[in-house]
This record gives structure tokens, sequence and C-alpha cells, in this order.
């Protein structure tokens, strides 16, 4: 095999590269890795530069035509607020043309013949999308008032699950017969969304589950991303203190029942839900998965009523991106572990603008999916820190996964990673458990600078959203 056609194989199928193994995904020396993803990333930039007319705006404004190291890409990661530069007016003036346009040029795939003429939302929007392209658009929670929208095709999320599994379900062998291959999944939320992780239900029903009855939903509708949209403006809108001068939208503002109805429903069907799973799932391995927030809830109600070591010691509970604003009591975890009957619960480390999940070894340390590239920057100049020891910095990340979109992403995250093998015996790249937004520290500055790359970031902006208002 020549590195070429290694790294080809890498990118293109993580999972069949390292033999659908999760121990030999993270065992890689970092020389190797890296030669592996210096040319899976030189690939990505060679198919998708002149096709992703943002990426081509960028390297065109630096004069950037190969990569060679890893580091050459950095002028090319995209910043945090890239996927929701779109002005809101779009989605509250029903304006989805404009907003179809605008993710026209975030994609390889061509939007320019989709008709999303009468959609009265962005419900509709993504259901036109679905029908007559290959994506499968996902977008943010929209805590923050406004929603991240990625232009993510079918190949690209199916991709993401068969190797996600790898490090959500421990042991899961995809070659066994059916019994063995799949697993039960309790999942204390909607069944169907738009969002990054209302989506994830599906293919964890396609690749974890095996088949619906499976999967067992608190609440067996949707998730409705209009509703979220709606929920994002007024959260943010009452943090500013400027509720009353908001305007969603006559569209949005009939829905807002619709919101408040759908949390009750949720509150209201935990007992139910609760009852259900006990009953049918006890003793059995599953995938236990949700926000911490939910489960715990869930947790407490069932301790209270005796419910403990309820599934088997070799289940599995998964969670991730902190409780959304809600503090949770000491002793939070033992409330949950105590509940299911798991010695220890699986933290892991995710966000909708890169498909892999990082999941948080038995020594407390989250490990870099080998299919995402890390980069450490200064938060000060934006400068990419050395790849080896221990640094504190801003995360920014290249997701290998995507082939019709750009990787290269910039959070608002600082995180401090371990370039070097893990305690617990794995060699992948390594980040702290804590790791706190820029924009919540001391004077909340989540600035992102780089001196060499300003004018371009702002070019790839105006790029973005030129013409669409």
């Amino acid at each position: 095999m020549t590195i070429d056609s290694d790294a080809r194989r890498f990118a293109d199928d993580p999972a069949g590269f390292f033999g659908h193994s999760y121990a030999a995904m993270h065992s890689v020396p970092h020389q190797e890795l890296t030669a592996l993803q210096t040319a899976a990333l030189q690939m990505r930039f060679a198919q998708l530069r002149d096709r992703v007319a943002v990426l081509t705006t960028m390297a065109d404004e630096q004069g950037i035509t190969r990569i060679e190291r890893i580091d050459d890409a950095a002028p090319l990661l995209f910043q945090h607020t890239v996927y929701k530069s779109y002005p809101v007016s779009l989605v509250i003036d029903l304006r989805f043309d404009r907003l179809t346009r605008w993710l026209d040029r975030l994609t390889a795939a061509d939007l320019s013949s989709v008709e999303v003429s009468g959609c009265q939302g962005i419900d509709d929007w993504m259901r036109a999308l679905h029908a007559q392209t290959d994506l499968r658009p996902v977008h943010s929670s929209g805590t923050t008032g406004t929603m991240s929208f990625l232009p993510r095709t079918v190949g690209e999320a199916d991709r993401m699950f068969v190797t996600s599994r790898l490090g959500l379900v421990p042991g899961l062998d995809p070659f066994a017969a059916a019994d063995a291959r799949y697993r039960h999944i309790v999942w204390p939320a909607f069944r169907y969304g738009g969002s990054a992780i209302m989506q994830f239900a599906d293919y964890l029903v396609r690749h974890v589950a095996g088949s619906e009855e499976r999967f067992h939903a608190l609440h067996p509708g949707r998730m409705s991303s209009d509703v979220l949209f709606l929920a994002g403006r007024l959260r943010a809108a009452q943090a500013r203190g400027e509720v009353e001068g908001l305007d969603p939208g006559s569209a949005l503002r009939a829905r807002k029942a619709e919101f408040d109805q759908a949390q009750r429903e949720m509150a209201a069907g935990r007992p139910a839900f609760l009852a259900r799973i006990v009953e049918r799932l006890r003793g059995e391995r599953v995938l236990f998965m949700g926000s911490w927030s939910t489960t715990y809830q869930l947790a407490q109600e069932a301790c209270e009523q005796g419910l403990t070591g309820v599934f088997a010691a070799d289940s599995s509970v998964v969670g991730g991106g902190g409780a959304k604003g809600v503090v949770l009591p000491d002793g939070w975890e033992q409330v949950i572990e105590r509940f299911i009957g798991v010695p220890q619960l699986r933290h892991c480390y995710a966000m909708s603008e890169v498909m892999a999940t990082h999941m948080m070894c038995p020594r407390g340390r989250f490990h870099i999916e080998p299919s995402t590239i890390l980069f450490v920057l200064d938060p000060q100049n934006g400068s990419v820190l050395p790849r080896e020891g221990v640094r504190t910095g801003r995360a920014a990340f290249f997701d290998l996964l995507a082939e019709t979109y750009w990787g290269g992403f910039i959070t608002g995250d600082e995180v401090t990673v371990d370039w070097s093998p893990c305690a617990c015996g794995l060699t992948s790249p390594n980040l702290a458990r804590t790791i706190e937004r820029y924009g919540d520290k001391a004077g909340g500055d989540d600035k992102i600078s780089c001196a060499a790359t300003e004018s371009a970031q702002r070019d790839a902006l105006d790029f973005l959203i030129g013409e669409l208002v």
C-alpha cells in the first residue's frame, strides 16, 4: 500500500481501516498517525479547493494552492461563526431561497435548482432539501439565538456512525449475529428532529439498535426546528432584556404555544417512560444516551421509587455537552450509576460541526478520534501551538470524514491537550476533562485572532452573505 491509498481508505472508512477496533484506532504511533492525517488532509483539500465556494475565496485570498504539512491548513480553518453567518432575517421573513443560496456556497453539492418556494419554516426547508438532494443538513441547538446549519450528506453521516459506534458501545461486534450485533437504546428525548443530536437517533437506529423496536424514545414525535429556533431567540433576547422588542415573525410567533406544549409533554411523559423501560428492558445490556440533565432527572425519580441496578452492568451510559444551563447537584453521577447499574458513566466531547464523538477514557481524558485532526491555537494570535507535550489554547479541528464540505473549524473552546500517550494505554491526543468556553471566561472575549488570515476570513464572510439581504 502507498501512503496515498492508505490515506484514502483511512479518510473514507476509518472503522474499516482499523478493523472495526476502537483500541487499534487509538493506538497508532504519533508519527504514523501524522503521516496518515497529512496525506488525507491533502486529499480533501485537492477534492474541495475549487468546489466549495467559501474555501475557494479563502484559499485565493491567501494564495494557497496545496498543503504540505498539517499546520499549513490553519489559515483555512473556518471561524465558528461561519455556519451561522446568514442574516437571521432570512428565516424570520421566510426567504428560504436566499438561505439556500447561502448554504450552496458551503457545499460541493449543487443546490441551484432546489425549489423552496412555499416553505413556511426551517422544518419545511429541510424537508425540501431532503427530498431534492443527497443532503441531510443538521443544525445546532440554537441556544445562543442563532442556529448553525451544516450541509452534511447521507453518506457522510453513515460513515460517522459506523465509526462512532466503536466508542459508544464497547465490545459491539459489527460482524456478529443480529442478537449480539445490536443493542437496545434508551433515548430520553424526542425521536425525531433536525438538530445534530436529534438526527443522531436516526443513525443509532440503523447502526446500533438495528430496528425501531430496539429504540426507546421518551417522546415519539418530532422536536420542531422552528420551535427550537424560536426558543433560542426568546432565550437570547431574555438574557439581553429585550424580549419586549423581539419580533420573531408571525410564522414563528404562532408556534410559541407548540414549544410550551412540547416541554410540558416531555416532563409529563417521564413517569410512564420510566415504567415502560424498566418493565421492558430490566436486566438487558443497553446503550442509554441523552443529556445529563434529563438522564439525572429520570434516575432521581427511579431511585426515589427504589428502582436501582435496572440494566446489565456492562451497559453503556453516554452523555455530553454539559447541562445546557442546568446546574446539577453534587453526586449526580452516582445517582445515574445507581439507577442504571453501571460502575461508571461515559462522557464524550462532541459538537454539531465535527462528526466524531470523542470519548473519555477511564483516566478522565477525552481521546480525539484519528479521523479528526486536532489543532490547538494560541488564543492571542491564532498561531498553531507545537504538536507535542502539554498545551493549552483554543481548540480547532479538521474533520476528515467531511468530503462534500470543508472540515476545518475553529471552536470557542479552551482545551488542554497532552500529545503524549495516555496512562490508559491509548496513544491518541487526549484532552483534560475541563473544557471552558472563551466567551464564558472572565471578560467574555471570544474574538478569534490571527493576523495572517483576518482579511481572508472577512472576505469569506462577506462572500457568504453577499447579495442575500
